[in-house]
């Protein structure tokens, strides 16, 4: 990773659970309302996703962010 791309990981992981945490509640918090209205958490692409029973359906780095690399 070149010297720019670190600097922004950084800026961007900055406080990032902390941040979360205090908009969210805990994981499990967060966890119990997505399983309560999974739709909610797709805000404006709810819409393409109506009608998907009986598909699969790949989400490519859709973590908006929220994944830590460990």
């Amino acid at each position: 990773m070149n010297e720019q791309s670190e600097q922004n990981k950084k800026a961007w992981e900055y406080r990032a659970y902390e941040f979360w945490h205090k908009r969210d509640g805990s994981p499990t918090e967060k966890a119990i309302q997505i399983l309560e209205n999974p739709l909610a958490s797709l805000k404006k692409h709810q819409h393409h996703f109506e009608n998907v029973a009986g598909n699969k359906i790949a989400n490519l780095c859709g973590s908006n962010g929220r994944k830590e690399e460990k």
